[in-house]
């Protein structure tokens, strides 16, 4: 990986090279399983064993009132901190006075959020792709 930027057109432009080729990875693999779903869980089987398991489903890590940090909120949604702190600094495009990701407090020296509101961001930016956040 390179740390080259999303290419123009990709949907997340706050995704990073990893995030995409797992984007994509999934994507395939969704698309397996709903046609022929024993050899799908075949080749899970094998990932398993080779210790490779971030592509299959993943239990709910944080609650929506779990505070999370930075890092761990960019983790949550597959996203670059920066991403996170542009999101905490962006004012919320239909909501006057609101941030698109609302600052909860601290937790030592890190900014938290919490997970609703991460998620809540992540989703109105997925599904707004024309949505640029200000320069900055």
């Amino acid at each position: 990986m390179t740390g080259c930027p999303p290419p123009p057109g990709w949907p997340w432009p706050g995704d990073t090279e990893l995030a995409i080729a797992r984007k994509i990875a999934i994507a395939y693999r969704e698309h397996l399983r709903a046609m022929a779903r024993d050899r799908c869980d075949a080749l899970d089987d094998v990932m398993r064993h080779y210790g490779q398991t971030w592509m299959l489903a993943k239990p709910v890590l944080y609650d929506d009132t779990d505070q999370v940090t930075t890092a761990q909120a960019a983790e949550l949604v597959s996203r670059r901190p920066q991403v996170i702190r542009k999101w905490a600094t962006t004012p919320h495009p239909t909501r006057p006075g609101e941030m698109l990701l609302p600052r909860f407090g601290w937790d030592g020296r890190s900014r938290t959020y919490l997970a609703g509101d991460v998620r809540a961001a992540a989703a109105w930016v997925t599904t707004h792709t024309t949505y640029r956040p200000h320069p900055g």
